[in-house]
């Protein structure tokens, strides 16, 4: 029988992670992973609206990085905690998340759940999608793509896609997942929400251990600057190295630098909530945060040659390519140092503004 559990808490247990899996997309200008596109879409089906920069700051998304030598495109699939359990904490929604160990019982919940509920987020192969029933098509499925699009999938085709995986953002037993938005149980206290997304934020960027392979936080800089920095002689570990480059520079750092544009934003949104001398701490954090956006986003791409030679595909000049992969790394090594500088400075105003916030909560008792 399916298991469900608790309602959303705000909680991080110690050692809960997971895989993020999905493509990054680029909706509302800012990339994201689907995740965050289905729950965006879910609260508009309740009459809320939310921009995307505050669900990725109330999630933890801004202030999340990670990264791992042996997989550079796998570090934004990694997760320290629940986002999707953060945000409807932060916005007082009830969630729930189902587990069935098989697919037929798993799929037989859903029917059901979809018939009370309308709507739920799971994770395919290709992203994460929102399912509901379908009246036209009671045989079938409609599902929202993080792209906007919906398409008509008959139970076989969910079947397919449906991952199996241990846990839905944390860790759990092998099986099927899928989350619940359940009802509006209160009126988020704002201030109080905001404050325990800039205490996450805190707690993941200053991370010392390492969570599935990656390090996380400001280390996590530290781990790529010197995968940028390191030099080999041996042809063999250059051509990987630079391949591991060309693939980090195709989407992880889309992540990286959407990200943190919008954290700048997410900080600059939450000062109708706090006194001049913490908006005064949360402006410096935010101009950080864009100094970080700027300085990644001037990272050089890695043109097709490159990306052919990364991808081992024949009729590629290989010397040629391996030259400018090995420049664009150069240039891509001061600029992320830099940027580490900057986010270190971003996360040391954070910790001033919640300083400054929890002494005038002090003094106002």
């Amino acid at each position: 029988m399916p298991q469900r559990e608790a309602s959303a808490s705000d909680t991080e247990p110690p050692g809960t992670s997971g895989k993020a899996g999905g493509a990054v997309t680029n909706g509302e200008a800012l990339a994201s992973l689907g995740y965050i596109d289905c729950i965006q879409y879910c609260l508009e089906q309740r009459g809320e609206t939310c921009p995307k920069a505050r669900l990725m700051g109330v999630s933890g998304e801004v202030f999340r990085v990670c990264y791992d030598r042996n997989d550079p495109a796998g570090g934004p699939h990694v997760v320290l905690h629940n986002p999707l359990r953060a945000v409807c904490a932060a916005l007082g929604y009830e969630c729930q998340v189902v587990y069935s160990r098989e697919l037929g019982q798993a799929l037989k919940a859903l029917r059901k759940d979809l018939a009370a509920q309308g709507h739920a987020i799971l994770h395919t192969r290709a992203d994460w999608v929102v399912v509901q029933a379908d009246a036209d098509h009671p045989r079938s499925l409609l599902v929202r793509l993080p792209s906007g699009q919906f398409d008509h999938w008959p139970e076989s085709r969910l079947e397919q896609a449906w991952i199996e995986e241990p846990g839905l953002l944390e860790l759990g037993l092998e099986g099927y997942y899928y989350l619940l938005l359940g009802k509006k149980e209160r009126e988020p206290d704002e201030r109080e929400a905001a404050m325990g997304a800039l205490r996450r934020g805190v707690r993941m960027l200053l991370r010392k251990s390492r969570i599935d392979g990656c390090a996380a936080g400001l280390a996590a800089y530290r781990e790529l600057l010197d995968s940028l920095s390191r030099k080999h002689r041996d042809g063999a570990q250059q051509a990987l190295t630079l391949r591991k480059y060309a693939t980090w520079n195709a989407q992880a750092l889309l992540y990286l630098r959407d990200s943190r544009r919008a954290a700048a934003q997410y900080l600059m949104m939450l000062q109708s909530h706090f006194d001049d001398e913490t908006n005064e701490h949360l402006r410096k954090a935010a101009a950080s945060y864009q100094k970080v956006t700027e300085l990644l986003g001037e990272v050089p791409p890695v043109d097709a040659a490159g990306l052919a030679f990364a991808e081992g595909k024949p009729g590629v000049d290989q010397r040629k390519a391996a030259r400018s992969l090995t420049a664009s790394r150069r240039v891509a090594a001061r600029r992320v140092r830099r940027a580490a500088q900057a986010e270190d400075e971003a996360q040391l105003e954070i910790r001033r503004a919640l300083e400054a916030a929890e002494k005038r909560d002090r003094d106002a008792v």
